[in-house]
């Protein structure tokens, strides 16, 4: 029998532990010691008998009929979900890799867990304790790259300062990309600006495929041709898009751009018809405030996941002259109760009112992270300048043409500084009643006060809002229980 690791698939090893994603079925899962059953299976075909013969030189001292029965408990999960391919030809495995397709019910946005190593069981590690671990343990699990500051936008809400003609050389993006890998690194996004104006775009993502990197592209399409289209298709990258509106003239008023509705929305048809993987956002200002409701059916009708989002920060150098187009507070809690009582998928998991059964003690939420800035995640920029979270540009953490990412991760000042950063370090937040329905963040509160731990006053007032929208949908659920 021939074993192989799926296209889709990928194996990091941390340490003790072995984490396998597999992004079409969104399977993830962290094992204890299982680094050498894993060490041989590869995206090259191996005999199962030369693949067990391996690991029996590796533990010569153990019966080798035990070892052969622990590895088929091992595998036979991880072939059932297709994370191993198993076959007696190599045409048998190629038949049995499954791709990504509209067709089929789409799964959910894979996230991220991490885990405690004194609660590690023997096998599988329970997601719900994964981020327990790495807490402890920071590791690079997913890079956002601004390759530039070039746009063909000009967004009303957006948080970039300026766009300047600045790429990121190939060559550096390359380095990053090593060292990123080299971390232990599994999701690399693309940005800017508009990362399609990049020369060297179609090299870049070829490039991170091949250095077995979950490729996602964040762009507003209006650049996408067939033959980038091509290109995402061979990386099998994933795609985020913003749609504003299916009236053309509003979208176009929100970018600043005649013409930019249909070249956005031609090329999201054509990455559904081409398979590949496509998320559409819709961030609700006042000019299409009466307008997201279309673009989730929209997306629904294409299959396609998609999500409102009405949390519209400052720019990354403090300047709010952004914030004009905002909803106000009566408009906001209209969307809240379409969020909550309707269920419309949102960016941000605080909106939940499933986690006013899962709320923690002052004193918990003043140990914890606020976020995964300088966690699990980091930015860089197109100057080449790493920076803790997506619009957080504010803070430097140092440059990549100075450092290496090893040192950005675990030795600038400005990074150890972040990742320090504990609810307790906000003051107003810790006994604040609405603080479960709140999204406390660095980002948010410096581009809007200059003060990463000074909560903007308008997001305190939703958090409050949203709290009483939540109180009264899980009030109407208790009355409409109490009739039946």
């Amino acid at each position: 029998m021939l074993l192989k690791l799926s296209k889709n698939a990928f194996v990091r090893q941390y340490g003790d532990f072995t984490y396998v994603v597999e992004r079409v079925k969104c399977y993830d899962q962290m094992f204890k010691d299982a680094e050498v059953f894993m060490r041989w299976i590869t995206r090259e075909p191996m005999e199962k008998s030369k693949i067990l013969q391996n690991i029996f030189n590796v533990y010569s001292d153990t019966d080798e009929k035990e070892i052969a029965r622990d590895f088929d408990e091992f595998i036979c999960p991880l072939i059932e979900e297709k994370v191993i391919l198993s076959g007696e030809t190599i045409e048998e495995l190629e038949s049995s890799e499954i791709s990504f397709s509209y067709e089929v019910e789409n799964p959910k946005t894979m996230d991220t867990y991490y885990i405690k190593p004194e609660e590690m069981p023997e096998g599988p590690i329970p997601q719900d304790l994964l981020d327990k671990y790495f807490a402890k343990h920071p590791t690079i699990f997913d890079l956002q790259m601004d390759i530039t500051q070039a746009c063909t936008e000009r967004c009303i809400h957006c948080y970039i300062p300026e766009y300047n003609p600045v790429f990121l050389p190939f060559v550096q993006i390359k380095k990053v990309i090593d060292e990123f890998r080299k971390q232990g690194g599994i999701c690399l996004s693309l940005s800017g600006g508009e990362c399609m104006m990049h020369p060297d775009f179609d090299e870049i993502v070829r490039y991170a495929r091949l250095k077995d990197l979950i490729v996602s592209v964040l762009s507003n399409l209006t650049l996408c041709t067939d033959e980038k289209i091509k290109v995402l298709q061979e990386a099998e990258a994933t795609v985020q898009v913003s749609l504003y509106s299916m009236n053309p003239t509003t979208h176009d008023a929100i970018t600043k751009r005649p013409g930019s509705w249909i070249l956005t929305k031609t090329a999201i048809e054509k990455l559904r018809v081409a398979q590949i993987p496509c998320r559409i956002s819709c961030p609700t200002m006042k000019p299409n405030y009466k307008d997201y409701l279309d673009v989730l059916a929209y997306a629904r009708s294409l299959k396609m996941d998609a999500q409102t989002d009405f949390i519209i920060m400052g720019k990354m150098d403090c300047d709010t002259s952004n914030l004009k187009c905002r909803l106000d507070l009566k408009e906001t809690r209209h969307i809240l109760e379409d969020i909550v009582f309707k269920s419309l998928p949102i960016n941000n998991e605080y909106f939940d009112p499933a986690k006013k059964a899962d709320m923690r003690s002052d004193s918990e939420w003043s140990e914890e992270h606020v976020c995964g800035a300088c966690v699990s995640s980091v930015c860089l920029d197109a100057d080449g300048h790493y920076y803790p979270c997506p619009a957080f540009g504010g803070v430097n953490l140092g440059s990549c043409y100075e450092h290496d990412l090893n040192w950005i991760w675990n030795e600038s000042p400005e990074t150890l500084r972040i990742r320090a950063v504990r609810g307790k370090d906000f003051p107003k937040c810790v006994h604040c009643k609405d603080r479960d329905y709140c999204s406390v963040c660095m980002c948010r509160n410096y581009n809007e006060t200059g003060d990463m731990f000074k909560p903007a006053e308008h997001f305190c007032k939703v958090a409050a809002i949203n709290h009483e929208v939540v109180d009264e949908y899980h009030n109407k659920l208790m009355s409409d229980k109490s009739r039946t």
